[in-house]
């Protein structure tokens, strides 16, 4: 995963209540990076929501209540960046929900599905006739399209070779053969573009093919609350854009997932008024060092210090536009066993952190995690993992933690 993003389906203030715990007493909290065991387990203290990387969302928008324009919030999250005019390319989507499967062009209004031309990758073109629907699925080398007989029956009404091309309509929209579960997850999608079904790996792909500042329509509003301020959500947009845009190459059959491992992208579910008018306040704009566009990270909290990215422009700092909230989970003696895997702890007596980013609280961001303890028959034991491991396998909100002492 490229990123860890703002949940989707989460309103702002569910959000901000998962982050504001209360803090501890600063004696509570470990600094030599142990934590004992007990009858109850440990309590982790963390804070920050993601990876922290680059920009931290809720930086962005207390740094735009303070007055920052949206050229100054990028400046302090991606510092040595310059803000350039990069046009508006063609994206190529990947839907991958319906990898290896099939969709359906179901109607945007009306009853019927008009407008439509097919073109196949021998330059076949084909004009579709006005239908209820049209369902597409791939044989072999080619798709076929097929119209419906009843309501769960299809003929096949054309053969074409693969890619094969949708196109011709203000919009598309396409009901998914398996729901996507991601981000606002959901049936289909309905988007203003292109939508292309190729064969990649002996697999049937689908890729909507759109404008960048199309795309970022249906990402900006899936990443940031609409109603947060206009230069937060202009931020916004210029990360995705840039992160989008970073991505955009020759060498595999698409750009970007529509998916949390690169950025959200709902389709015209995610339009709103104010995130259409952060992308044509931004038009263009992306990040770049040495004229590249940079890979624009982006987090919803880094809790008030921001995380290295081992490239200039994602550095470790203080972060004053943060709250430095922090959360508290209570982990069982059961549970900490089970994060070895096959070495088969029984019992765990202690836990700790045996590398750190530096910078912050407790000595920076956790990179490896060591657990102490014994096997069946008292055996002492130890197993060492990363820090991204022991945070995923107990569904920790970040690696910026400590330890009760």
């Amino acid at each position: 995963m490229a990123r860890r993003l703002l949940p989707a389906a989460l309103a702002a203030a569910a959000v901000a209540g998962a982050l504001a715990c209360v803090a501890p007493a600063d004696a509570a909290v470990a600094t030599a990076n142990l934590a004992p065991s007990s009858a109850q387990g440990i309590t982790i203290y963390g804070a920050g929501y993601g990876h922290g990387r680059g920009m931290s969302q809720y930086g962005a928008q207390g740094a735009a209540k303070k007055g920052l324009s949206s050229a100054k919030i990028v400046a302090f999250y991606y510092p040595g960046t310059t803000l350039a005019a990069k046009g508006n390319p063609t994206l190529r989507v990947r839907l991958s929900a319906i990898d290896n499967g099939h969709f359906t062009l179901v109607p945007t209004t009306g009853a019927t599905v008009s407008g439509v031309v097919a073109t196949a990758g021998n330059g076949t073109k084909v004009s579709l006739p006005a239908r209820a629907k049209w369902h597409v699925a791939r044989s072999g080398a080619n798709y076929v399209v097929q119209e419906p007989v009843t309501a769960t029956t299809w003929r096949t009404t054309y053969t074409l070779r693969a890619p094969v091309t949708f196109s011709g309509p203000s919009a598309l929209r396409v009901a998914y053969s398996k729901a996507k579960t991601d981000c606002r997850g959901g049936g289909s999608v309905t988007f203003a573009g292109s939508l292309q079904a190729a064969v990649s790996d002996n697999a049937s792909r689908f890729l909507a093919r759109m404008p960048i500042d199309t795309y970022l329509r249906g990402v900006v509003a899936s990443e940031m609350p609409s109603s947060w301020a206009p230069a937060a959500l202009q931020a916004q947009t210029i990360a995705a854009r840039t992160y989008a845009t970073a991505k955009i190459t020759a060498s595999r059959y698409y750009d970007v997932i529509d998916t949390q491992a690169n950025q959200c992208w709902d389709g015209q579910t995610s339009e709103t008024a104010a995130t259409d008018a952060a992308i044509k306040a931004t038009a263009g704009k992306v990040l770049t060092v040495n004229g590249k566009p940079i890979s624009a990270e982006f987090s919803s909290s880094n809790g008030g210090f921001t995380a290295p990215g081992g490239v200039g422009y994602l550095v470790s700092k203080a972060d004053p536009y943060t709250s430095p909230t922090v959360w508290t989970k209570v982990v069982s003696p059961s549970a900490l066993a089970a994060l070895d895997g096959p070495l088969g702890l029984t019992t765990v007596t202690s836990v700790k952190v045996i590398k750190r980013s530096g910078g912050g609280r407790w000595g920076g961001r956790a990179d490896a995690v060591q657990l102490i303890g014994t096997k069946a028959g008292g055996k002492a034991a130890t197993a060492s993992m990363t820090a991204t491991s022991f945070r995923v396998k107990l569904d920790l909100k970040s690696n910026y933690l400590g330890f009760t002492q």
